[in-house]
């Protein structure tokens, strides 16, 4: 490689710390990436692209999104990882979450059965 590319060397191991820098189930994506190809040079550009969604969505989304592609995706890929951010399907399973635990301890029997004046 001439001069200027040799600074800019690229290897598995820093893609992978790249990955924990931002959260277990990234850090596990990547894994994944690296582990379909039998060349690991080949994984570069979707670990690159992967990686760099967190400038744009921020390190949380992009853990959550991985976190959601990982429970429903085998293999999952640079491009699911982007559909579930543009989508802002990460955001709707917080939003669910809390939403059930909400709805979990409500009272449904109405005000009038809990101490109203027909109660006795």
């Amino acid at each position: 490689m001439p001069e200027k590319h040799q600074r800019f060397l690229w290897n598995k191991d820093r893609f992978i710390r790249w990955a924990a820098s931002i959260g277990e189930s990234t850090t596990t994506v990547v894994q994944k990436l690296f582990n379909r190809y039998k060349v690991e040079e080949q994984a570069y550009k979707g670990c690159m692209s992967l990686l760099k969604l967190s400038d744009k969505y921020g390190k949380t989304r992009l853990e959550d999104a991985c976190q959601l592609a990982l429970e429903h995706i085998s293999q999952p890929s640079y491009r699911n990882i982007r559909m579930i951010l543009q989508s802002n399907q990460d955001r709707k399973k917080k939003t669910q979450t809390s939403q059930k635990e909400t709805v979990e301890y409500a009272f449904v029997r109405g005000k009038d059965y809990y101490g109203g004046k027909r109660n006795g």
